[in-house]
C-alpha cells in the first residue's frame, strides 16, 4: 500500500514539473542559455567582421573627383581633350603610355590597351585642379583606411591577395575606389601625396607590385621582341627623366638637362648589372662609376649615380628613391646639372653629372 501511495506522488510531483515547464517556459530558456555560445571566438570574428564592413562601406562612400576620371575613356576621347601626346612609349604589361608633361609641376601618363584607358599616372595640376584626395598621408587614410592584405578579382574569376609589407603601406599603399584600384605614391620625408595610379584590376595583376598569394595561376606577362624591349627601355628612361624634374620643379630647383653620353654608360651599368645578376654601384667589370665615365669619354667635374631593380616601371623606381635618403639628395642636389638615364628590362640606372665650365 505503501509504494502504490509513493507511486501516486512521483507521478503527481512529475506532472506538477510539466506543469510549471509549461507555465514559464520563457523564463527557464533564459535562466539555462548555454553561456558558451555567448563568449564562443566565432561570434567576436563575426561581430569585428561587421565592423570591417562598416567601414568597408563608408570607404565606398568616397569618389573620384570629375577631374581625376579616366579609365574607360577611348583613344579618341583622349586626343580631343589632352591633344597629341608628347610621345607614346609601349609599356613592358601590353598597353602604351602615352606622355603628357603638362606643366612644369604637372605630368601625367595615360595607359591605353584596346582603344581604351586601363590605366594613368598622376601627378600635380590635373586638368586644372590639384588632386582631390588631399594632401597628407593621414588625411588620405583617415578616408581609405589603407590595408596590409588586399584582395583582388579578375575579370576571368582569379582571386589575388596582395600582402603589403609596413613600408608599403605608408610609401605606396593602395585601395579600391570608384571599382578600380589607386595606387598612392607618398613622400616619406613630407607626408605628402607625391602622385597616384589608377588602374583596373587586370593590368594590376599582371603587374603584381606586393607579394601575391592566389588561386590557380597567375596570368602570364606579355612577351615582347629585342627591338619591343628596346622600346620599352627607352620609354622607362625618357620617363625617369620627365618625372625626375617634375620633382625638381616640385623642390624649387632647376630641371636637368639631358646627357646622352650619360645616359649610354647607366644603360650599359643596367644592362651589366642584369646580365651578370649583380646589384652595386662597383661592377666586377667596369669598375665604379668614375672609371666607367672614363670608359665612356664623359668628362665631369661632378657625377653621382642612383640604381634600382624590380620596380614594375620607370616612374615606380623615382618615387622608391625619392624615399631612399642618399637617392633623394642626389635627385634634389643643387650642384648637379646634367642627368642620363639608362634601363635594361627591370634595372634602372641614373647617372647625375655636372661638367666642367669651359
Amino acid at each position: 500500500m505503501k509504494k502504490k501511495y509513493m507511486i501516486i506522488g512521483g507521478f503527481l510531483v512529475f506532472l506538477s514539473i510539466v506543469a510549471f515547464e509549461k507555465v514559464y517556459e520563457g523564463e527557464i530558456a533564459e535562466w539555462f542559455k548555454q553561456p558558451v555560445v555567448l563568449n564562443d571566438e566565432r561570434q567576436s570574428v563575426e561581430e569585428v567582421s561587421s565592423i570591417v564592413d562598416d567601414s568597408f562601406i563608408e570607404k565606398e562612400k568616397v569618389s573620384f573627383a570629375e577631374h581625376e576620371r579616366f579609365i574607360g575613356l577611348t583613344a579618341d576621347e583622349v586626343t580631343d581633350e589632352f591633344g597629341e601626346p608628347k610621345r607614346i612609349d609601349l609599356s613592358a604589361y601590353g598597353y602604351d603610355w602615352w606622355i603628357y608633361p603638362t606643366s612644369n609641376n604637372s605630368y601625367m601618363q595615360i595607359g591605353i590597351e584596346d582603344d581604351q584607358v586601363v590605366t594613368v599616372f598622376l601627378t600635380g595640376d590635373i586638368r586644372g585642379k590639384s588632386l582631390s584626395f588631399g594632401q597628407t598621408y593621414n588625411e588620405i587614410n583617415e578616408l581609405l583606411h589603407f590595408q596590409k592584405n588586399v584582395d583582388v578579382k579578375t575579370s576571368d574569376g582569379g582571386v589575388y591577395q596582395f600582402e603589403l609589407t609596413d613600408e608599403d603601406v605608408n610609401t605606396r599603399p593602395i585601395a579600391e575606389l570608384g571599382g578600380h584600384w589607386v595606387q598612392f605614391y607618398f613622400d616619406s620625408y613630407t607626408k605628402e601625396l607625391s602622385s597616384m595610379r589608377i588602374i583596373v584590376n587586370d593590368v594590376l595583376i599582371r603587374q603584381r607590385p606586393y607579394s601575391v598569394s592566389y588561386r590557380g595561376s597567375l596570368p602570364e606577362r606579355p612577351v615582347f621582341s629585342k627591338d619591343e624591349w628596346s622600346r620599352i627601355e627607352s620609354g622607362n628612361a625618357r620617363q625617369i627623366f620627365d618625372f625626375t624634374n617634375v620633382i625638381r620643379s616640385r623642390h624649387g630647383l632647376d630641371p636637368f638637362e639631358w646627357e646622352g653620353k650619360v645616359a649610354e654608360v647607366a644603360y650599359l651599368h643596367s644592362m651589366d648589372m642584369s646580365n651578370n645578376q649583380y646589384f652595386s654601384h662597383t661592377s666586377p667589370t667596369y669598375g665604379e662609376l668614375s672609371d666607367r665615365f672614363s670608359n665612356g669619354d664623359v668628362p665631369f667635374m661632378l657625377a653621382g649615380e642612383n640604381i634600382a631593380a624590380k620596380y614594375i616601371d620607370g616612374v615606380a623606381s623615382v618615387e622608391g628613391w625619392l624615399n631612399s635618403e642618399g637617392h633623394r639628395v642626389n635627385i634634389l642636389h643643387k650642384e648637379f646639372t646634367h642627368l642620363g638615364v639608362g634601363v635594361y628590362q627591370e634595372y634602372y640606372t641614373q647617372n647625375f653629372m655636372t661638367p666642367w665650365q669651359l
